[in-house]
Parts: C-alpha cells; sequence; structure tokens
C-alpha cells in the first residue's frame, strides 16, 4: 500500500499544477508558483507535511536538474541572439542579484531586530 500512498502524493503535486493552471486564467501568475501557493495554503492547514509527499517531493527535487535540460537547449537555439547582448545580460543579472540579496538581508534583519525586540513572554522564576 507504500506505492499507492506514493501515487496519490505525486497526483496531488501534478493536480494542483493543474489547479495553479486554472487560476492563472484569473490572476496573471504562472501557473507553477500558484499551484505551490496552494500546497502552501493546504499544508498551513494541516499544519504538517503527509510522509508520502515529503518522499515525493524530495524525490522530485532531487532529480530537478532533469528538468533544466530542456532550457538548456532553448538557450542554446538562442545562442547568437544571447552574445550579441551579452553585456546587458551580465549587467541584468549583476544587478539583479545584488539588489535581490540586498532586499532578503534587509528583510532578514528586521524580522531579526523585531523577533529580539518582543520577547513572547516574560519569564519569572
Amino acid at each position: 500500500m507504500r506505492w499507492l500512498k506514493y501515487t496519490l502524493a505525486l497526483l496531488s503535486l501534478v493536480g494542483l499544477w493543474f489547479v495553479g493552471l486554472g487560476l492563472s486564467t484569473f490572476i496573471p501568475l504562472p501557473a507553477s508558483l500558484l499551484g505551490l501557493l496552494v500546497l502552501l495554503l493546504g499544508l498551513m492547514w494541516l499544519k504538517r507535511v503527509p510522509s508520502a509527499l515529503l518522499k515525493v517531493s524530495q524525490f522530485v527535487l532531487g532529480h530537478m536538474l532533469v528538468l533544466f535540460v530542456p532550457a538548456t537547449m532553448g538557450v542554446l537555439l538562442y545562442a547568437e541572439k544571447l552574445a550579441d547582448n551579452l553585456l546587458w545580460l551580465i549587467l541584468s543579472i549583476v544587478v539583479s542579484t545584488v539588489l535581490s540579496l540586498g532586499i532578503t538581508a534587509w528583510i532578514c534583519q528586521r524580522l531579526w531586530q523585531s523577533t529580539n525586540q518582543h520577547p513572547s513572554a516574560p519569564h519569572e522564576d
């Protein structure tokens, strides 16, 4: 019966992608992102990750590199256009990386300070 749990977990992941695809007709976001948000809401509602879903997700994440092969082949098809705009491409990658790292560090620092300044309850021993 273990294989049935794993199959259902895999089908639920694929099903959530289809839910995201349906939502993307109303919400202008990628279907995979919307599916992940629905999954996040479901896991928050459950307050735990089912073990079969965890194992299937870890397997898929472990073999995620295979999913990048089509994207890599697409880059090779547009190699000439990319070479023509290489400077702008590199500049945009560097600027966006620095901005995202800076914003992430700023948000983490704010969250860290707010959790340290407001203890949940004073301890009286």
